[in-house]
């Protein structure tokens, strides 16, 4: 049995606005819920879907600057393991956010 090459879908430039257009409502709908949340897991949760669609929101934007012919830097975010504060609505000791 042979294996079959898979041509590669590069999407064009109105799909991935379309996209981008998409993942920002999807961002702020994750950021309201994060703002109405009062569950220790749930807080959790809404930070990593919102997370998640940033990463996602800057990969789109990065594609479009792609196939527009804009220079892209390309950054590393490194993230502490150890909050520094917690969610007021979380919590149960140390420092408060400031808004």
């Amino acid at each position: 049995m042979t294996k079959q090459r898979i041509t590669e879908y590069i999407p064009t430039s109105e799909e991935l606005h379309q996209e981008l257009r998409e993942t920002a409502q999807e961002l702020r709908l994750a950021y309201d819920r994060f703002n109405y949340v009062s569950e220790p897991e749930l807080v959790e949760s809404s930070i990593y879907a919102i997370d998640s669609l940033k990463a996602k929101y800057s990969y789109l934007l990065r594609r479009i600057k792609e196939l527009n012919g804009a220079p892209v830097r390309r950054s590393v975010v490194i993230r502490s393991t150890k909050p520094d504060c917690v969610a007021a609505s979380a919590m149960e000791g140390g420092p408060i956010c400031p808004l």
